[in-house]
């Protein structure tokens, strides 16, 4: 008695040259990318105060693609941006000799780009288990 396996494995080659080409800087994994970096960008924008305009001024997204990757950097080139994140110490209020009061003191922190940002980072984390998914791969486990 004889027996014969045959394996056919062009469906699976198929199946990772597709998976490739998604994961890729220029496939969806490209575009998800893209979309969760203008989206954090566009969440810091709109949280700075906009009393002088200084942090949304100079709060840029740049892109970069290519055939094994993507990236987006989300940056704020702004003097004040660094005190706005991380503060010094707590502001109080000062009577001035004609009876104004006047707030002084240094800034608190206020994380809105770091939270922003790690926020996002686990949103595409979660798009790209998505993709995954979609494309029949089981995943498990959650970024943190």
């Amino acid at each position: 008695m004889s027996c014969k396996l045959v394996l056919d494995l062009s469906e699976i080659r198929a199946g990772l040259r597709q998976l490739a080409s998604s994961m890729s800087g220029s496939g969806e994994a490209g575009h998800i990318v893209e979309a969760r970096g203008n989206r954090a960008a566009h969440a810091i924008k709109s949280g700075y105060p906009s009393r002088t305009g200084d942090l949304r001024k100079f709060l840029t997204v740049t892109h970069t693609r290519s055939t094994v990757g993507a990236r987006a950097v989300v940056r704020n080139t702004s003097k004040h941006a660094e005190e706005f994140e991380l503060g010094t110490e707590a502001r109080h209020y000062v009577t001035k000799a004609n009876g104004v009061r006047h707030l002084t003191g240094k800034m608190p922190p206020n994380p809105l780009f770091s939270q922003t940002m790690m926020r996002e980072r686990r949103g595409m984390y979660a798009d790209f288990k998505e993709l995954l998914t979609r494309q029949g791969l089981q995943v498990t486990g959650d970024a943190r």
